[in-house]
């Protein structure tokens, strides 16, 4: 005889349902190692520090030395110091920085930057000196003393302007002339009229060892540049006097190029 199983059906609850149970989840929470949580506070160390050593030697004050256009000078320091990396003392670069003035500045001849701490910078400038026109393929230059074209000749300028016959093509930074040829030829224009003579034109032919002067007298004067200004100066006066004696005047030229000596006709 076959039995039956009967399976019991589970007895009603009443009152308020039970909750359920369910399965507690994780939540994965990473953990740093040692290793990481010291870089981390050492990075955080080093951005303090550096904002603390940042605001410590700041760049706040400029001293230009110069014996000229300071204000102006000034003011193009404090443009080329703009960067994060020049506002500081710490960080500053200062062959950058005169570079920088140097091109911003075509007048500058040379400089020297120096750190002022805590919070300033000294620049010494020597400015390059105005000294001579120089003519060449109808543009006229400004000379520096040293024979270094600096800009095109401002309008209105008194300085002598050499007439380059060679036309030789000439740009911005090119040395042209030497420094002696500078000094000659100023000291020629400042000493005539001494003599009674002023310089109208001046010239040069293929080489600058000659310069030829012509003069309100109506004559041109032929110098040597390779020789002292003073001796060509005297040996003039000498000739001008002889003339004068014998109440002659030169027509055409007087050569000053011979020691001792001197031509004219």
């Amino acid at each position: 005889m076959n039995e039956r199983r009967v399976r019991s059906a589970p007895r009603p609850i009443y009152g308020r349902p039970q909750p359920t149970r369910g399965v507690r989840r994780r939540v994965w929470r990473p953990r740093l190692g040692l290793l990481p949580r010291r870089l981390l506070l050492l990075a955080a160390a080093v951005i303090v520090v550096i904002f603390i050593l940042r605001q410590a030697f700041a760049i706040t004050s400029v001293k230009v030395i110069s014996n000229l256009r300071s204000p102006e000078i000034t003011q193009e320091v404090h443009a080329s110091l703009g960067s994060w990396q020049q506002s500081n003392l710490l960080t500053m670069d200062a062959g950058t920085l005169e570079s920088a003035l140097q091109r911003l500045d075509p007048m500058i001849k040379s400089i020297s930057v120096q750190r002022s701490w805590p919070h300033g910078v000294s620049v010494s400038v020597i400015l390059k000196q105005p000294s001579l026109g120089w003519s060449s393929g109808n543009q006229t230059y400004l000379l520096d003393r040293d024979g270094t074209v600096i800009s095109a000749l401002p309008a209105g300028s008194t300085l002598p302007v050499v007439v380059d016959g060679s036309n030789l093509p000439v740009k911005l930074g090119d040395r042209v002339t030497s420094s002696r040829f500078v000094d000659f030829t100023t000291s020629v224009t400042n000493g005539l009229p001494a003599l009674g003579v002023k310089a109208t034109t001046l010239a040069v032919k293929e080489t600058t060892f000659d310069l030829y002067v012509n003069t309100n007298k109506g004559y041109q004067l032929v110098f040597d540049t390779t020789r002292p200004v003073a001796q060509q100066l005297a040996d003039l006066k000498t000739i001008l006097v002889s003339l004068a004696a014998q109440k002659r005047t030169a027509v055409e030229y007087i050569d000053l190029r011979i020691d001792g000596k001197a031509y004219y006709k």
